[in-house]
């Protein structure tokens, strides 16, 4: 047996879902409603209990393999054993069994929100169930099948799996891959997924090309977002219907998805005033059109324009040196990214890739920071990491700086090169001290030492092995414009594949 299990904010919106199913039929719980409107204000009540718990939809999927069923008492009984195994002792819940499907499944809709008002802990639910499920196949006789939907997803982090150790909270990323593998689950069209996210609290972005071929698709959730490609192939725009059985048909499903997707951008860009329709209307179309970035839009940041980016990496790359391949990796990565106004924009974010502020590039070649959400933060910052286990931490001042001593150290031998977190500080209370704390070898490698003496001793006394060193007043932008005037050419090739 196979379990999925994801948290999400509708009831109302799953349970249309649930219920739109050919064959779908309800044969279980403890609820007195049977269609989803009664069913979503009969959920109301738990929900008024604690309004503070902003994922209160627990949706979980059990599967059996193709060559096994079970009579729809069975099933409840088993639903019952696996919701109080899972600590669903004293909620509401409802029991869907799908019968469109080769394979025998239900899905269960719970409450996170006990009726004493207390909330289920989700920490390490995900082993929880795993465990919970092998009991349950021995109890009744079933089949034992491990899920093979990790094969082809991204496994999480080194970084994800201190924060799930840390809070017990998954990553963004691993709770995207979770969602899909439930959404997935009965193989709905490509539009009627991406409605379903929507309805999740999930945004997403499918990109076309100027002759109408589909080109990427990327999912943001709580702020951050990942393209398909991230999360893993099956998660890519093709991996979606060969890896999970997603019906695509572009007759069908293109004029239904642009349109989902221009309802979601619209609802996302209240803050440009209304009066501005001929920029609200162009900011609606770059976005569809366009997914290569994949940042966060609040009404505190800039909003994004997809059409100013070749301008802005034309200009970073003339006037500080920068190679164009990395420039594009980190856009397409939305580190960074373009604005409306037509100025470079840096998103700073925790090492779990939360974001949480920003840094603006002005004309002067100074930055001004932008808040996110109004409310200014130094739990994070702009960074950058090889994609294997960091081993050294490079300090710098700003993220030009992290960018030009990346340049610079890719033209070192590979074999030399320690992996390394490039770290923009700009505040000692931004500096991941957990992290930084067990690395062997930290360099403060601020440019015009003078200005921040301050800083460099609140970092000293917090990081007694970091050692200085000084690319003097023009920093390391300065050095890698120096090498590459001497060279006459780049010595850094515009071809390279950064491991970010």
């Amino acid at each position: 047996m196979i379990g999925k299990q994801i948290k999400g904010k509708s009831f109302r919106g799953l349970l249309n879902y649930l219920f739109s199913k050919k064959g779908a039929k309800q044969i279980g719980g403890n609820m007195e409603a049977n269609n989803p409107r009664e069913l979503a204000a009969e959920f109301r009540f738990s929900r008024q209990l604690n309004p503070k718990v902003s994922r209160a939809v627990y949706h979980a999927s059990l599967s059996l393999p193709h060559q096994e069923s079970l009579d729809d008492e069975t099933w409840h009984e088993i639903t019952q054993k696996y919701l109080q195994a899972m600590g669903f002792d004293m909620n509401q819940y409802t029991v869907v069994r799908h019968i469109d499907r080769e394979h025998d499944h239900v899905h269960i809709v719970a409450s996170r929100i006990r009726l004493d008002g207390t909330t289920v802990s989700d920490s390490w639910d995900y082993h929880k169930s795993e465990v919970v499920i092998r009991k349950l196949e021995q109890e009744y006789n079933l089949q034992s099948v491990q899920p093979s939907w990790g094969k082809d997803k991204h496994s999480p982090t080194t970084g994800e799996l201190r924060q799930l150790a840390r809070t017990g909270e998954e990553s963004v990323r691993v709770k995207l891959q979770r969602f899909l593998d439930l959404a997935t689950h009965d193989s709905p069209t490509m539009s009627e997924l991406i409605e379903q996210m929507q309805q999740q609290g999930i945004n997403v972005r499918v990109g076309y090309t100027r002759t109408g071929k589909v080109k990427g698709i990327s999912y943001q959730l709580d702020g951050v977002a990942f393209s398909g490609t991230h999360l893993g192939k099956a998660y890519t725009f093709p991996g979606l219907q060969k890896h999970r059985g997603i019906n695509y048909n572009p007759k069908r499903d293109d004029q239904r998805i642009q349109k989902l997707i221009e309802q979601a951008v619209e609802n996302s860009t209240l803050a440009v005033p209304k009066q501005d329709d001929k920029r609200r209307k162009k900011l609606i179309e770059q976005t569809v059109e366009n997914t290569a970035f994949s940042v966060s839009v609040t009404n505190s940041l800039p909003i994004p324009e997809p059409a100013n980016w070749e301008q802005i990496r034309l200009n970073l790359s003339k006037q500080y040196n920068l190679p164009n391949s990395l420039l594009t990796e980190v856009y397409e990565k939305g580190w960074l990214y373009a604005s409306l106004a037509g100025q470079a924009i840096f998103v700073e974010r925790t090492l779990n890739d939360v974001p949480t502020q920003a840094k603006q590039l002005e004309a002067t070649g100074n930055f001004t920071t932008i808040p996110l959400n109004s409310e200014m933060t130094k739990n994070g910052s702009f960074w950058m990491a090889t994609d294997t286990t960091v081993k050294r931490a490079v300090l710098l001042s700003d993220p030009i700086e992290v960018l030009s001593v990346i340049a610079l150290e890719s033209t070192v031998d590979k074999e030399k090169r320690k992996p390394t977190l490039y770290w923009n500080v700009g505040d000692s209370e931004q500096l991941p001290l957990e992290l930084l704390r067990s690395l062997d070898t930290v360099v403060i490698a601020f440019k015009d030492h003078e200005k921040v003496e301050e800083l460099i001793a609140e970092i000293l006394a917090e990081l007694p092995q970091a050692k200085q060193v000084s690319p003097g007043q023009a920093g390391w932008n300065g050095m890698l414009t120096l090498n590459k005037h001497q060279l006459k050419q780049s010595r850094i090739a515009d071809s390279q594949i950064w491991e970010l």
